[in-house]
């Protein structure tokens, strides 16, 4: 018999492992991209895919509620949003490990006069410190004939600038998320969670609320902290569309800081939507000299628009071409906060 050459051996024997060799290979590369190969997003990007679970079992928190009965149309409401730039008290106890700024009184009761005058019904407040704060406020407010005496405020350890609501009517739900996933992370959070409530006035109209405050552009990695705004709007998108898919007829309103402005790409997907039915239109207030900024940075003399107030189409639809949107521009708003108060009124 003739002997084999050895590399005839040497190929025999690996044919037999090349199989194995193979799906070995595939199986390390998966596991790397599914740990490394999402560190950026394209943020208009829609996905179509179905959410995560967490992101599905968004309906935690949530109440019966009879949506499809209520009333169609009333008298507007009026709900405003601010950012009342570290609105922290004495007393409070810190959630984060830094040291936080009592505002002073002269700007919160500036705050008080900002919100007071534009006459809401609903409130939606960014950068509140805590229950303390939320109380004195509330207590300025009624002092200057604004009793709003039903409230919730968020608030997430690690973060000391919570979201918070108060209202002249009754919260008959709230759902909101203090802990909740960040899309595409298997760690991170949304910084300062979703705030998610809801209001029944006097005729049983209801109105879904939500608030968020994304990553601010204060960071050392500018694109880092742009990545990460992208990537919570697109997990609040995904969030409302599970909302507005259990809930079709709830006329829903979405306020925020985005730290992006209505041309940055992140906020795309709001108004995209995950799909049609959960697209957003973005109100567009001006003040009394026709100007729609909303926040003046004094370092670079710049202004931006960043507070902005979303509606989904249940509420587009009602409010119609008659009711009214501003942005509040009195004397006090520069002592209260470098961001303006924004206010619409719905239906």
């Amino acid at each position: 018999m003739r002997k084999e050459h050895p590399w005839a051996v040497w190929g025999r024997r690996l044919g037999r492992v090349d199989v194995t060799l193979f799906a070995l290979v595939i199986l390390i590369g998966s596991l790397l991209v599914a740990r490394y190969g999402q560190s950026e997003i394209a943020p208009v990007t829609i996905e179509t895919e179905a959410p995560a679970a967490e992101h599905a079992a968004v309906a935690e928190g949530e109440v019966p509620l009879d949506v499809e009965s209520m009333p169609k149309s009333g008298p507007p409401v009026r709900f405003l949003m601010h950012n009342v730039q570290n609105y922290f008290v004495v007393g409070e106890k810190s959630r984060s490990r830094y040291t936080n700024r009592i505002k002073p009184e002269k700007s919160r009761q500036a705050v008080a006069e900002v919100i007071a005058g534009a006459k809401p019904d609903v409130v939606g407040l960014i950068e509140m410190g805590g229950p303390l704060a939320l109380q004195d406020l509330q207590a300025r407010l009624r002092e200057l004939g604004c009793d709003l005496p039903h409230s919730r405020i968020l608030l997430r350890e690690g973060e000391d600038r919570a979201l918070a609501v108060l209202s002249r009517y009754p919260i008959v739900q709230d759902a909101s998320k203090a802990d909740y996933g960040l899309y595409g992370q298997q760690r991170r959070r949304m910084l300062r969670g979703i705030l998610d409530v809801t209001v029944r006035v006097e005729d049983g109209r209801m109105f879904r609320i939500v608030g968020a405050h994304l990553k601010s552009r204060v960071a050392d990695d500018a694109e880092a902290a742009r990545s990460l705004r992208a990537r919570e709007a697109r997990t609040l998108a995904m969030y409302l569309q599970q909302v507005m898919r259990r809930q079709p007829a709830m006329p829903v309103l979405v306020y925020g800081d985005w730290n992006d402005g209505p041309a940055d790409a992140a906020l795309g997907v709001l108004t995209q939507g995950i799909s049609s039915e959960s697209a957003l239109q973005r109100l567009t207030p001006e003040d009394s000299d026709g100007d729609v900024w909303t926040l003046y940075y004094k370092e670079d003399r710049e202004y931006f628009t960043f507070d902005q107030i979303y509606v989904n189409r249940v509420l587009r639809t009602r409010r119609g071409r008659a009711c009214k949107s501003g942005i509040v521009d009195i004397s006090a708003g520069k002592t209260a906060s470098d961001h303006r108060a924004v206010w619409c009124d719905v239906r």
